[in-house]
């Protein structure tokens, strides 16, 4: 019995040589901690480029964004022991990454599954014994790390309480609308998921797509302007737009990709960019002859944008709309020459002044 009661007393020893130490990741401060004598460091490993702290992702939203990628590594280490640890990843909020492997140098990880998205949280296990545990991202793809933890249960973020979206039912059936409504981009940060806002009584509703925050101009770049609010729409889904009160057109400030198209359910749409670049617009795009209360456009690839002027069937005769294509493709070298004002007028004509002649939308000389 005594020999027993050493053994037990022993084994509790070595099993509580911890208290339970969590360690989070929101900012590049905590790339490097160290807590009851434990240090943690995510390094750079192999990689040309580091585990970096996404700043641009509000944390409001997306509890981490601590990306790291591939031969990264996660290293934990103490004077004593180690001999427990729960690791909470999700996928990286870059789109086109994978969900990279986890390999550990000594001991036994068990992961806890492929994470399928940037909320989808998994928990991966590490058991044994060691002063020093080195983790890399190995395979394809990128991670990002919410938190670890050494001989305790795994941190996973709160889950944001879901608000329902706004809907038609919504919008205020008598309003007033101005002429043009202009519609502005909230500036929040809404990654990778079905959206919808209001402004100015217009309801913009996506059924996959980013806001992303306005981002402020570098003071130290005299070049950087900044960003402003923008959302975008994934390839191969829908933005719909909706009045209480029939739309006559729509212009949009966006961004486009080389060889951009779409389509509308309600109005025809006249591009106002080059098709052979990609390219910023202000407008990018008019939607024409909508005439009803609501246009979907669906957009086989993603589409930026900025903001919306919205027009309505009391549009007066004619109304001008000043029309300036920037060409962000530096090769160019500004070649693309900005177009001059545009005019839409009541029936849903759109023409294009330029060099004193007026032009169809279709490049026809009018006059």
């Amino acid at each position: 019995m005594k020999k027993v009661s050493l053994f037990l007393l022993s084994v509790c020893f070595v099993s509580s040589a911890f208290a339970e130490t969590v360690f989070t990741f929101k900012s590049d401060a905590d790339l490097n901690q160290t807590k009851n004598g434990i240090t943690v460091a995510l390094e750079q490993g192999s990689n040309t480029s580091g585990p970096v702290w996404k700043e641009s992702f509000n944390v409001e939203i997306l509890p981490s964004d601590m990306r790291l990628y591939l031969g990264n590594t996660i290293t934990v280490s103490s004077s004593s022991p180690i001999t427990n640890i729960k690791m909470v990843f999700a996928k990286s909020c870059a789109s086109n990454k994978d969900y990279a492997d986890l390999n550990a140098n000594i001991g036994n990880l068990v992961t806890g599954g492929v994470a399928t998205s940037y909320s989808d949280w998994k928990i991966d296990s590490w058991t044994g014994s060691a002063n020093k545990v080195v983790f890399t991202l190995v395979g394809k793809g990128q991670r990002q790390i919410y938190s670890l933890v050494v001989d305790g249960e795994a941190l996973l973020p709160d889950t944001p309480e879901e608000k329902p979206l706004p809907t038609e039912a919504d919008l205020l059936p008598t309003y007033v609308y101005p002429e043009p409504t202009n519609v502005a981009v909230p500036d929040t940060t809404i990654i990778k998921k079905e959206f919808a806002f209001i402004h100015n009584n217009i309801l913009v509703h996506c059924d996959l797509g980013s806001i992303m925050k306005a981002q402020e101009p570098d003071p130290n770049d005299e070049e950087d302007q900044g960003v402003p609010a923008y959302f975008n729409c994934n390839a191969e889904h829908s933005i719909t737009f909706t009045a209480s009160k029939p739309i006559k057109g729509i212009a949009i400030d966006g961004y486009v990709r080389k060889a951009f198209n779409a389509t509308c359910d309600n109005g025809s749409i006249t591009f106002l960019t080059n098709p052979d670049y990609e390219m910023e617009g202000w407008p990018a795009l008019v939607i024409q002859d909508v005439n009803a209360t609501s246009t979907t456009i669906y957009c086989p690839k993603q589409f930026r944008c900025y903001a919306l002027h919205i027009y309505f069937v009391n549009n007066p005769d004619a109304i001008d709309m000043p029309t300036a294509i920037d060409n962000i493709d530096a090769k160019q070298n500004n070649s693309i020459s900005p177009l001059q004002p545009t005019k839409i007028l009541q029936n849903g004509q759109l023409f294009i002044l330029r060099n004193n002649h007026t032009f169809s939308a279709q490049g026809q000389l009018l006059r």
